[in-house]
């Protein structure tokens, strides 16, 4: 007679995977993928080592839904804002705040998905991500030359330019020898913000969002 999960079965690996998850997560917000080890993520989720491998057969399999898991509710939180009904301008800016945002307050971690030195597994998971942060801002500059706010561009060379230059403008602020962030963490993400609006022909000045049509979004 074949073995059929139930439903409680089911839901109590469930609830050890996520645990195990849990655990490597907050192995890696507090020092990096070069913290996982697989005795202590076993310690923090409270299982048996060899319950661990059960579930992960590595620790960079691991260390790779980690960074999936991770980077996707990440981005889905810059997807929602890119599909609101907001002017595309509105759009753009609360994204770009919102990745370096969300990157300055959880530094470590952030440090972790956009610079740290990662075997090839991870570094695929981060061009991979890398490209689907350059198609949410693709999204928005499209809507945005389509209405008239934005002038027009090459979206996909610009979308892809916007995704390179803000973890690559974080690398010095978020390295944890660095304490840049400490002192001037709100004028790191202003700085980006600007810089990628530029790009796209928008300035940023007295609280409003300015295109080069001179037209104005409150």
């Amino acid at each position: 007679m074949a073995y059929r999960q139930t439903d409680k079965v089911a839901a109590r690996l469930a609830e050890t995977r996520a645990g195990i998850l849990d655990a490597a997560r907050g192995l890696v917000a507090e020092g990096g993928f070069a913290a996982v080890q697989m005795s202590e993520v076993a310690r923090k989720a409270g299982v048996a080592t060899g319950t661990l491998y059960r579930y992960f057969s590595s620790k960079e399999a691991l260390c790779r839904e980690v960074f999936r898991e991770v980077s996707s509710r990440e981005m889905g939180k810059l997807a929602e804002i890119a599909l609101s009904d907001e002017p595309a301008s509105e759009r753009l800016v609360e994204v770009l705040r919102t990745f370096a945002g969300r990157a300055v307050r959880g530094r470590r971690l952030a440090y972790a998905l956009l610079a740290e030195p990662v075997d090839v597994n991870l570094a695929e998971e981060r061009a991979f991500f890398r490209r689907t942060h350059a198609d949410i801002f693709a999204r928005i500059l499209e809507d945005g030359i389509e209405n008239g706010e934005l002038p027009e561009i090459d979206v996909k060379i610009a979308a892809a330019c916007i995704a390179g230059a803000i973890p690559t403008a974080l690398i010095g602020p978020l390295a944890p020898q660095s304490h840049e962030l400490d002192r001037n963490a709100d004028r790191v993400v202003e700085q980006i913000v600007k810089f990628c609006l530029a790009g796209v022909g928008i300035t940023l000045a007295a609280g409003a969002v300015n295109t080069r049509e001179r037209r104005t979004v409150a």
